[in-house]
């Protein structure tokens, strides 16, 4: 199961948005 998970930070990580700039469009989309 850990496998899985690191492949799920694999995925996101291939994104070019820092993880602070993910969280602030988390942030953004529960406002």
């Amino acid at each position: 199961k850990q496998k899985e998970g690191k492949k799920k930070m694999k995925s996101i990580g291939r994104v070019d948005v820092p993880q602070e700039a993910f969280l602030a469009i988390l942030s953004n989309s529960d406002d």
